[in-house]
């Protein structure tokens, strides 16, 4: 294995895996929560996104340039590193599928109402699984060109929506109880904590020792796009509405529109979070793709790639919920799951690092 990406690399990987999701159903459960003070929620759920970050920072600094299925079997035993790699394998192919489903949901409605949705997934698992196969690389460098997009769309966006916000509709401030705000903020809190991928991602990088860097800066990222989502939406619709949007975030951006003569130019800005999505796409199958491989000891990862990918496009085409319903699901039934694979699991492997710690430091004192 050849470390092969870069720190900014890993901050774009970062915010490619949770920013797609978390601004698009997320805003519209949070305001219907929360009201007019949901934004208040974002900046509490950002605090807690951050001491995730740094946690989970904190346990890839203790690999030593391993993978990760190695590196869990070399701390616990086979048997627990085994179990372990099964795990994240088997939730980060479930995510995929579930991801997979509302990006398919989501083109459907907006934008190819009459495409079968067999069709829409089995595209969109060919370019995960195409942009997989060339290696983690190849998508860190599609993260980072995507990042840069985000970086030069957004704020033209909120420039020319300046005229339409109307900072009165958050008045008054801190009207909703603190039960509801904190509440409020458990969804994108979920979401937040897939900064846990950085446990996969730390040995392919250059300077390892940058993982905190990487990761606090990554889910910064990822929780401003989603306060800003919120705050857009309540000064420009109101709390009355924004609740009753499937996504409010495309909603936001089909307003945008410069003098009388230029119209629908949300178009770039929805383009740019379709990149996003296949980034998380990938990155969710590669992680998947990843764990198996190396868990199971199979032979063949391009083989173990495309067996995923069908595997996907089978679960992904049957019958689940759509529109706001979808949006509910993945927001609120995968909850229980984010909260034990991104947090419960990694402050167990913590534990373990604190245990195995003297044993660390006798192996090393050996070898020395």
């Amino acid at each position: 294995m050849k470390p092969a990406i870069s720190t900014m690399q890993t901050v774009a990987l970062v915010q490619s895996t949770i920013t797609p999701t978390i601004v698009l159903a997320v805003p519209s459960v949070m305001v219907s929560i929360a009201h007019h003070d949901a934004w208040i929620s974002g900046i509490i759920a950002a605090v807690v996104g951050l001491v995730m970050a740094l946690g989970i920072a904190m346990i890839g600094k203790a690999n030593n340039g391993q993978l990760f299925v190695a590196w869990m079997e070399s701390l616990f035993g086979k048997p627990i590193g085994l179990t372990i790699g099964l795990m994240l394998g088997i939730y980060y192919f479930n995510s995929f599928c579930v991801i997979l489903r509302s990006f398919a949901n989501f083109v459907s409605d907006i934008v190819l109402d009459a495409t079968p949705l067999f069709m829409l997934t089995s595209i969109m698992v060919l370019v995960a699984a195409f942009t997989v196969m060339q290696g983690i690389e190849a998508v860190a460098r599609s993260a980072s060109m995507v990042l840069f997009l985000i970086m030069v769309v957004i704020p033209v966006s909120v420039f020319i929506l300046y005229t339409d916000i109307d900072f009165k509709r958050l008045i008054p401030v801190f009207d909703t109880s603190p039960v509801r705000m904190a509440i409020a903020s458990f969804p994108p809190i979920g979401w937040l904590s897939e900064v846990s991928i950085l446990l996969l991602l730390t040995p392919y990088m250059k300077k390892p020792g940058s993982v905190l860097r990487a990761g606090l800066i990554g889910s910064l990222l990822s929780s401003s796009q989603l306060v800003l989502v919120i705050l857009l939406g309540l000064t420009i619709f109101g709390q009355q509405l924004v609740p009753l949007m499937s996504y409010a975030f495309v909603n936001v951006m089909a307003i945008v529109e410069v003098g009388e003569f230029l119209e629908r130019i949300e178009v770039f800005t929805v383009s740019v979070w379709f990149l996003t999505m296949y980034i998380k796409l990938s990155v969710f199958l590669f992680a998947s793709v990843h764990c198996l491989f190396h868990s199971l000891r199979l032979h063949s990862e391009r083989h173990t790639v495309i067996g995923l990918s069908l595997l996907a496009i089978a679960t992904a085409s049957g019958e689940w919920p759509r529109n706001m319903n979808s949006g509910l699901m993945a927001t609120l039934v995968n909850m229980p799951v984010l909260l034990i694979m991104n947090i419960a699991l990694p402050v167990l492997i913590a534990i373990g690092l604190l245990f195995t710690r003297g044993r660390r430091k006798q192996g090393g004192t050996q070898r020395s």
